[in-house]
């Protein structure tokens, strides 16, 4: 099992049509190729993975959770259309208690937060173990950060990594993650775009398992 906390800025506006067009944003055919690589194999999803989706502006919190995960294909049509019945939801519902999301579809839930501090502290009520943080825009605080391929990934510990440069809109929150007892700093630096960096981490844990079968 890997999950994923992918932090981005916000959603951008798009519609099925725009889709059917063939003209989905760049920006959402990335966020499409981040879902791809968490969850596709060549004629498989991967069940035990968890990708977590939050946007600033918006609020909200999109889980792909794969043991529960139904409807996605391979496709970005596919992928595209699930993000976008998940971000209409997101932007009707009101902001509620963290223990109630609202699904939208099998295995994909949203939950809109009153603020960042609901959304950590929801984060942090899911994972309590240790928490893998991406600091390619932290160069110069963390000395030495761990490479990943010489680190041991657990089923239950979380990668958080930011969509684009991090700025102000997040200091907040990794900040919050920076000062957790169990974080790990890793340096994804060299590997872009950011999808990569997914399916490298990927590739890692894919690794570790057959070392362990062996």
């Amino acid at each position: 099992m890997v999950n994923f906390l992918l932090l981005i800025e916000k959603i951008i506006e798009y519609n099925k049509k725009t889709i059917d067009n063939g003209l989905t944003p760049q920006k959402i055919y990335q966020l499409c190729s981040c879902i791809r690589e968490a969850f596709c194999l060549s004629y498989a999803i991967r069940k035990h993975n968890n990708l977590f989706l939050y946007s600033k502006k918006e609020d909200i919190l999109i889980s792909f959770l794969g043991k529960k995960l139904r409807y996605l294909g391979p496709d970005e049509r596919s992928q595209a259309i699930l993000l976008l019945k998940a971000v209409n939801i997101g932007k009707v519902i009101s902001q509620t208690n963290y223990n109630y999301p609202k699904e939208s579809t099998p295995g994909i839930n949203v939950i809109r937060f009153s603020n960042e501090s609901s959304f950590l502290q929801y984060i942090d009520s899911l994972f309590v173990s240790t928490y893998f943080l991406d600091i390619e825009y932290y160069d110069g605080l963390i000395k030495e950060p761990e490479k990943i391929d010489s680190v041991y990934i657990r089923d239950d510990t979380l990668f958080v990594i930011s969509s684009s440069e991090l700025n102000n809109n997040f200091n907040e929150i990794y900040n919050h993650f920076m000062k957790q007892k169990n974080v790990k700093f890793i340096s994804l630096t060299d590997i872009k775009p950011i999808e990569n960096k997914i399916l490298y981490i990927n590739f890692i844990k894919d690794q570790q398992e057959i070392k362990n079968k062996i």
